[in-house]
């Protein structure tokens, strides 16, 4: 098995759709080559949309039907996307979409059946890729590292900017990883007061003024002072920053602060490590304003790949996890998520 073809699909946490990708693999060498990348975003049903917006407060029947749901429409995308490219791809790998994620209590909920997946996409699937880790005494998270390392190992630190930034350092012996601060969860939610879904290029958090308060009321939760592994949860953001946005300041200001409070979190980060080049993927990729606020704080230029890759790293490294789930080979990594033991993760399931 080293050429395999998979296709990934992953649902964050900032609810702006489904992202499908397929791409094929190729083990040469010793070393991973990956090539043929695409990949579609697709939005969310208004149904589901408005579901996901509540899951954490729904009933355990109401979250059953839900992950039954999102699964069968998943399944539909994933075969409707196959087959607009003829593609034929061996296994799916499925983030899902977080609804729980506690691992000091040992679960973490990722919804979307992949039974249902199998078997309305009509190809065998991997979901439920945090489980073990979390059960092996890790955080569950990230789970980005394992692509990272093997992928994309040209770069220093690789850092996707999605609902949560979190970053991977692959220039050290072990590679280390960890969420760093919530990211597109808050951007975008600011952004709804001006009435648009997210700050397109930027332009409201170049066009706004520092917030001095806001900015060092954001640093004091404790979390930023912990050293990794470490993740956040959903409940954690709209706890610690979502229900403490400030109502009266103008929302081009709340970007401008918000877009150099991540800056600041990553630099922090990265204090100590001795790096020269920077990946930057993610939804955010696509914001200047946070673009800048990041190489202001870091001092370096950081480097934005294909638009390909920006929108669909997250979803191509869980088609990754899949090749190496089938392959019998690790791809969750304790060195990152604080595991007692690397493990090869995820659960099977058949057409």
């Amino acid at each position: 098995m080293n050429e395999l073809s998979a296709v990934g699909v992953m649902s964050g946490s900032s609810l702006d759709g489904l992202d499908i990708c397929y791409c094929d693999y190729k083990y040469i060498e010793s070393k991973w080559q990956f090539q043929n990348l695409n990949g579609e975003t697709i939005p969310f049903p208004k149904d589901i949309y408005g579901l996901l917006l509540k899951a954490r407060d729904l009933s355990g029947e109401e979250l059953v039907k839900l992950d039954v749901r999102l699964g069968i429409w998943m399944g539909q995308m994933i075969r409707d996307f196959c087959q607009r490219y003829d593609y034929r791809p061996e296994i799916i790998g499925s983030h899902g979409h977080t609804v729980f994620h506690h691992p000091k209590q040992g679960y973490s909920i990722q919804i979307g059946s992949g039974q249902a997946i199998a078997s309305y996409a009509n190809i065998p699937t991997l979901n439920d890729f945090r489980s073990k880790d979390v059960l092996l005494g890790g955080a569950g998270a990230p789970l980005v590292p394992i692509g990272d390392k093997h992928l994309f190992s040209a770069y220093d630190v690789c850092i996707n900017l999605g609902g949560i930034a979190n970053l991977t350092i692959n220039c050290e012996a072990l590679p280390r990883a960890f969420d760093v601060v919530p990211c597109n969860q808050v951007l975008n939610k600011i952004a709804h007061r001006m009435g648009i879904p997210f700050d397109q290029d930027g332009k409201m958090g170049r066009s706004g003024t520092f917030l001095k308060s806001w900015h060092a009321s954001l640093e004091t939760p404790q979390f930023y002072q912990k050293k990794g592994p470490k993740s956040i949860s959903n409940e954690w953001v709209e706890k610690e920053v979502l229900s403490k946005l400030p109502e009266r300041e103008d929302p081009r200001d709340l970007a401008h602060t918000y877009c150099k409070f991540v800056g600041d979190r990553i630099a922090e980060s990265l204090l100590k490590v001795d790096f020269n080049t920077v990946l930057v993927t993610g939804g955010g990729a696509h914001n200047r304003a946070l673009l800048d606020a990041i190489e202001g704080a870091l001092g370096v230029k950081v480097l934005v790949p294909k638009a390909e890759i920006i929108n669909f790293k997250e979803a191509l490294i869980f088609s990754f996890m899949a090749v190496l789930k089938l392959r019998k080979e690790v791809n969750v990594l304790k060195s990152v998520t604080g595991a007692f033991e690397d493990s090869s993760s995820g659960v099977y399931y058949s057409p």
